[in-house]
This record gives structure tokens, C-alpha cells and sequence, in this order.
């Protein structure tokens, strides 16, 4: 067993990159897991319009196929049950021009929290970042969500900074953070 494979209940978890034959099921699950995670507290306006831009298996296509992203799925028995999608385009000012990565989405499957999917994926994509030459990982999170400020702060991020995201037509304040690897 690699160091990214671990055993849940006689099943081993692999993460594994993900490549165009994954794009409908990946489409599937982001909008189910954006759903769990956020429908409390948005309208289903706001919601439906975001996951109609943003999950759809074209859009999911176009991801995976874009220069400096990288999407690696936590698969249980060949089934997706989280994911981390990277990003290298951009980083904030405050990050001085260090080489860094973006978390732009980390999920994992609402029955499956709190059973170290989350944290799998983080060991596997700071050992990824440490490969490719980043010195900071870094990320927005919506301040409404503190289970993944909680998660992240566990995984040693520290807040730096603040941003605006646009849900819908909701601008919403999320933390930026970042961890040194």
C-alpha cells in the first residue's frame, strides 16, 4: 500500500489524477457535494446557477483539460468520494511572488466526512506541491463554513488575508489561507 492509500472498512482509498473519462462523474459529485455544502445558506436561485456553470461535465472537461489545473479524486471501490482541484495561474499579492498552488475546491462526500478523506487528500497534494516546486499552498474559504476553516486550520493554514466570492448574485467574504510546505 502506497502512502496514499488508505483502508476504510476492507476498501483501500486511491487517489489517482483525473482524465476526461471521469469528466461525468466528476460533474456529478461537484454538484452534489457544492449542494450539501452550501444550499443552507444560499438560495436555490443562486445555487442552481453556479452549479449550472460550474459542474457541468463540458465545464469539467474544459478543467481538466487547462494548462496549470490539476484535479486528483479520492476513489473508494472505483467510486469518487471526495476530490482536490489545484490551481497554478494565479496567487494573491501577498504571497510576494513565492511559488505557490491554489486549493480552488476540496470535497468530499457528506457521509464520508470526518473519516480522514479530507486529510488524505491534503497529504497527497502537498507531497504533489512539494513536487512541483511550491513553497505556499493556498485557498479561499467562505467564513459562513467554518467546519472547513476548522479542517484547514487542523491542517496547519493560517488566515492572510480576505477576498470576495460571487455566489449567484451574493458576494460572499471568505478567509484566505495559506500553508508553507
Amino acid at each position: 500500500m502506497s502512502n496514499f492509500e488508505k483502508q476504510f472498512c476492507q476498501m483501500t482509498l486511491q487517489i489517482t489524477a483525473a482524465n476526461p473519462e471521469h469528466a461525468l462523474k466528476l460533474s456529478e459529485f461537484s454538484a452534489a457535494a457544492f449542494y450539501d455544502a452550501y444550499a443552507y445558506a444560499n438560495t436555490a436561485g443562486d445555487m442552481q446557477q453556479y452549479i449550472a456553470a460550474h459542474f457541468s461535465e463540458e465545464e469539467i472537461q474544459k478543467e481538466l483539460a487547462t494548462k496549470n489545473t490539476f484535479i486528483f479524486l479520492a476513489m473508494l471501490d472505483k467510486k469518487i468520494v471526495g476530490y482536490v482541484k489545484l490551481g497554478t495561474a494565479t496567487s494573491p499579492q501577498e504571497l510576494h511572488g513565492k511559488p505557490a498552488i491554489e486549493i480552488e475546491r476540496l470535497y468530499v462526500d457528506k457521509k464520508l466526512q470526518s473519516q480522514n478523506i479530507g486529510a488524505a487528500l491534503m497529504e497527497y497534494l502537498i507531497q504533489f506541491s512539494k513536487a512541483q516546486g511550491k513553497q505556499i499552498i493556498w485557498l479561499g474559504v467562505w467564513k459562513k463554513n467554518l467546519r472547513a476553516v476548522v479542517f484547514y486550520e487542523r491542517e496547519g493554514f493560517v488566515k492572510f488575508g480576505e477576498t470576495i466570492f460571487t455566489l449567484g448574485r451574493d458576494l460572499q467574504e471568505d478567509f484566505l489561507m495559506k500553508k508553507e510546505v
